[in-house]
């Protein structure tokens, strides 16, 4: 990842890497085989939208820009999987 320029893309980063802690520790509970906190399981839309407002004035900002959203989106995709995997477990009980 680029180093980060902007105290704004700082303060991105920090919001994205506890999004990141919020969901590992969830899916570490699932794969313990302990109950999941669905209310947790939630895609942060805002962290989304604050990522898409950014105005990256250098091209190390876009590409830190890009990789902070792909790295998100990365997330989303635990969290979607997370939510299906645990309805579903608790359909079949």
């Amino acid at each position: 990842m680029p180093a980060i320029a902007s105290d704004r893309l700082v303060e991105l980063h920090n919001d994205l890497t506890d999004y990141d802690l919020l969901i590992a520790s969830e899916m570490r509970e699932y794969l313990r085989g302990r109950m999941v906190n669905r209310n947790k399981l939630v895609i942060d839309t805002e962290l989304e939208e604050a990522l898409r407002s950014f105005k990256a004035e250098t091209p190390a900002e876009v590409e830190c820009r890009r990789e902070l959203l792909r790295y998100k989106r990365r997330i989303d995709d635990v969290v979607r999987e997370l939510t299906r995997i645990t309805e579903q477990k608790a359909v079949t009980k």
